[in-house]
């Protein structure tokens, strides 16, 4: 049997999701199964087995299989990593406690800050020390190193994270200690700040190496078991993995960094996103990605999406930037706007609703779905305003318990505020899409942009159930709901191509003199991500790699730089005169001002090394009428908060919508991963692709 099919799957907070797609004909097979925390790589196994039986199929007829996870994310939040111990420069190991010094909250004098990863006591220095030039200025003494790898020894420490100052510079140091280490102790896993993250700052920096060797260990081992589970399936290949920038790489690479697939599964969903945008010709979207645990929203122009070097986890405020820990990794700018399906409503101090942080997941889930769960949920809200169908969850394989949905917002919130669940379920249900529309309109206005311009691309399995409203209070153009929409972020890793990022610092002035250093750097890292794209995909080679140029630049005494994209033909030419011209056009284009005066300062090298795009293109559908009642499954009564009340919908059945069908809302349309919910203000219709467009008339909009 030939080796026709690409596989994805993503493993989220509360469900795991497939896809498996054939590069030949384009066509798609979804498979959704709840999440096993205890070990993900047993909800892995199931839903493979199911996809594959499905299918009459077995791994042998897979090409390749690329995965995402929240395994990473998971770890670093609740703190289940092994033993793991810091060692750094001597009168260094508080950095990771004193932080950037800089208050998230100016006004909250009882403000809570994040715990490091690495308590004190697993802290050490040695003696060492490099110059910013790199200049070595104390070399390591290896008797002392002995003697740490000792303590270490006595300690059980299972991974070491070793960050030296200015190693980014120069990490011979570093290096030298991981020697010595991994021959005293070859079971640690050791992470170096040199490799891990080779960029200025070093609380930043050393922040990023911890939480690299904090997950390592578990992530071998996970990805361990996945490999045999893929194995066991007849696959016999090697699994690859999507980065949080929206590269993919071999299971190998992300052992040594499993940082880099902190945001992996979100990542993927945007580029999702834009292989559905590509197919359809729509160059600019915000994208809206709302699963079990959180909602997040990005923002697409020209078939890109911004991509950022700073991401923080694990925030003691959740929306407030600066109260997390922080990690430079490269990874696809999003915004987490609000809580997920599973996300618990509970009442607070001041007598009023609040959703989330704390979420169900998957066990024991959200309480209708049966499994012990008693706290509501925004799921169970759904259920109770009539969004999701109790006997259609999951194309009807998992039945949902409405009356005990009911139960658990009466007793929790209802009765306390001496209303009834229903009133409970709209409280719930208006909380969480006000506080996601303030944050996307943020998001969006501080990216230079109007929200107006743009669809709202909708996805995750609670996505196409909120989309609706969030694009009317934003006064949006409308919502788009792609095929698969319950799966998106699955499919996103079937369409990706393989890549890989480098940043590394070298802080110079940017001029002729220097250039040669830039252009060394540049050609190094160039080399090295060839050679990972390579060994990756065997076709890659010459000119069918693409190499894409940034640079974080400012004007000299400046204290925050702008990363610039270069054009290949700049850098190839060595063009300097050309590139701080493009700096100064860009910063007054972006900040009003530029000083052409000053010189212009490097910090940092980008590059993204890519292969070709996979073969993977939309199934066209065939026109089968164009009367929607063909699809009609029947009617219920279902809340809309444009009316203020309950109204009897239309009910659609999503697989007999064909292209350029239209129909006018309010209407329910369902499909086996996820439900769309049509307010009386959207007039549906259907794509060549299947994918549904809802456009929301313009005094829709003036009423949110």
């Amino acid at each position: 049997m030939s080796n026709l099919y690409r596989l994805g799957f993503d493993i989220g907070g509360t469900f795991t999701d497939f896809v498996l797609t054939n590069t030949t004909t384009g066509a798609m097979e979804l498979e959704k199964c709840l999440t096993t925390p205890d070990d993900p790589s047993r909800g892995v196994a199931k839903g493979i087995r199911s996809l594959f039986e499905r299918c009459d199929l077995n791994g042998s007829a897979i090409d390749i299989s690329i995965h995402a996870t929240t395994l990473i994310t998971n770890a670093l939040i609740e703190r289940r990593g092994l033993k793991t111990a810091l060692v750094t420069t001597r009168g260094f190991r508080d950095i990771v406690e004193m932080g950037s010094e800089v208050r998230y909250d100016l006004y909250d004098l009882f403000m809570e800050k994040p715990e490091p990863l690495i308590s004190r006591d697993l802290r050490f220095e040695v003696t060492e020390r490099v110059d910013s030039d790199g200049t070595v200025l104390a070399a390591v003494d290896e008797t002392e190193v002995i003697r740490l790898a000792q303590q270490l020894r006595d300690l059980h420490v299972q991974s070491i994270a070793i960050s030296f100052m200015h190693a980014y510079r120069n990490p011979d140091n570093e290096r030298r200690v991981a020697d010595i280490l991994a021959r005293e102790l070859p079971h640690a896993a050791i992470s170096l700040s040199s490799s891990v993250a080779p960029e200025i700052r070093e609380y930043e920096r050393t922040s990023t190496t911890v939480a690299n060797a904090y997950a390592k260990p578990i992530t071998a081992t996970y990805l361990d078991k996945v490999s045999a589970t893929l194995d066991s399936s007849g696959y016999g290949r090697r699994l690859y993995m999507m980065l949080s920038s929206g590269g993919v790489t071999d299971a190998d690479v992300a052992k040594e960094f499993p940082i880099r697939m902190l945001e992996s599964g979100p990542a993927a969903g945007v580029l999702a996103a834009i292989f559905y945008a590509r197919q359809m010709q729509i160059p600019s979207l915000v994208t809206f990605d709302m699963g079990g645990t959180t909602a997040k929203v990005g923002l697409i122009k020209n078939y890109e999406a911004e991509k950022s070097g700073l991401f923080e986890f694990g925030r003691v405020a959740r929306f407030k930037k600066g109260s997390g820990l922080p990690v430079k990794v490269p990874i696809i700018e999003l915004i987490e706007i609000g809580a997920g399906g599973g996300s618990i409503a509970s009442i607070d101090k001041l007598g009023l609703i609040k959703v989330g942080p704390r979420s169900a997941g998957a066990h024991p889930g959200p309480a209708c779905y049966g499994l012990g769960g008693s706290s509501p949920t925004v799921t169970d809200s759904n259920v109770v305003l009539g969004y999701l169908n109790p006997d259609y969850f999951l194309g009807g394989s998992m039945q949902l318990d409405k009356a005990a949905a009911t139960e658990a917002l009466e007793k929790n919130v209802g009765t306390p505020l001496g209303i009834s669940a229903e009133k409970a379920a709209t409280g719930i249900y208006e909380i969480v899409n006000q506080s996601m529309v303030s944050a996307m309109k943020v998001h969006i206005a501080e990216r230079g942009d109007d929200p107006r311009k743009f669809y709202l691309f909708a996805f995750g399995g609670a996505g196409p159930a909120h989309a609706y409203e969030l694009a009317r209070a934003a006064q949006m153009k409308g919502v788009i709901v792609p095929s698969g929409a319950g799966a998106a972020s699955a499919m996103g890793l079937v369409t990706s191509a393989v890549s890989f990022d480098f940043a590394r610092s070298l802080i110079l002035r940017m001029n002729r003199d220097t250039w040669p250093q830039i252009e060394a750097l540049l050609r190094e890292m160039e080399a090295n991500g060839r050679e990972i794209i390579a060994g990756v995909d065997a076709a890659a080679v010459g000119e069918a790699v693409t190499v894409t140029y940034q640079l974080d630049l400012r004007h000299k005494g400046q204290g925050h730089e702008m990363t610039l994209t270069v054009p290949t033909d700049l850098v190839r030419a060595g063009n300097v005169d050309a590139i701080r011209a493009l700096f100064f056009d860009t910063h007054e284009a972006r900040f009003g001002h530029a000083h052409r005066h000053l010189p212009v300062q490097l910090i940092t090298c980008r590059l993204t090394v890519s292969a070709p795009p996979p073969p993977v293109t939309l199934v066209r559908h065939e026109k089968t009428g164009d009367d929607p009642k063909t699809a009609l499954k029947g009617r219920r009564p279902v809340y809309f908060p444009e009316l203020r009340q309950f109204t009897e919908a239309d009910v659609y059945d999503r697989y007999k919508l064909g292209p350029d069908m239209t129909f006018a809302g309010p209407a329910v349309i369902e499909e086996r991963e996820c439900t769309i919910v049509v307010g009386p203000s959207g007039v549906v219709r259907i794509d060549e692709f299947g994918s549904v467009f809802i456009d929301i008339q313009k005094e829709g909009a003036a009423r949110a």
